[in-house]
């Protein structure tokens, strides 16, 4: 019974379901190929995503088009790398929010995963946002002033906009928890103090 009291059970429903919904959000832009596009003179466009860093099976090269040079690709590498480990710090802070814990060491730990999946999450949108700039500035270079480009942002960019919402709020709503119970067991400890000295008064 005091142990309970001392380390309540750490289980936090709403940040855990908003987890979930970030979880299932950053799937879905993963799963889905365009984050951001390059459609030149009207024909099939260059779509450019996780799943083009996939299809690259290591071989970092310069686009074959010109569009995107050994640095583009790289970041590439690296946005793809920051979804794929969010998706599993997500769902490790969702598992952790939504079963609870009472062993102290796990006690912060879903805390952290939230937030981790957050700054994971805002770096893929991040480096996907400046990709996606850096190709549009390269576009209105000379060589390809002749030639009718399109750049425009693919669905999994919205989808993963929802994402970053979504881990954001899981983390905050984490923290405000986490703060809370700090709080009440800081009350209850000197609750539970004065009525010591009280009762050792009476004594």
């Amino acid at each position: 019974m005091e142990g309970s009291l001392l380390v309540p059970q750490n289980r936090n429903l709403p940040a855990a379901v908003t987890q979930c919904f970030s979880v299932v959000a950053l799937c879905t832009a993963v799963a889905d190929p365009n984050w951001f596009q390059v459609v030149p003179n009207g024909t099939s466009p260059q779509i450019y995503g996780v799943a083009y860093v996939v299809r690259l099976q290591g071989n970092i090269t310069a686009d074959p088009n010109t569009v995107m040079n050994y640095e583009g690709i790289s970041l590439l590498i690296v946005m793809a790398t920051c979804s794929y480990i969010g998706i599993l710090t997500g769902f490790g802070a969702f598992i952790l929010s939504f079963l609870g814990s009472r062993h102290p060491l796990l006690f912060n730990l879903p805390i952290m995963l939230h937030f981790i999946t957050a700054i994971l999450d805002v770096v893929s949108l991040a480096l996907c946002s400046y990709l996606f700039f850096q190709v549009k500035t390269k576009l209105r270079k000379k060589e390809f002033e002749k030639t009718v480009i399109q750049t425009t942002l693919g669905e999994s960019f919205v989808i993963a906009v929802f994402g970053v919402m979504f881990s954001v709020t899981a983390s905050a709503l984490s923290l405000h928890k986490s703060l809370l119970k700090d709080v009440r067991l800081h009350d209850r400890t000197e609750e539970e103090s004065t009525l010591i000295v009280h009762q050792g008064q009476e004594e």
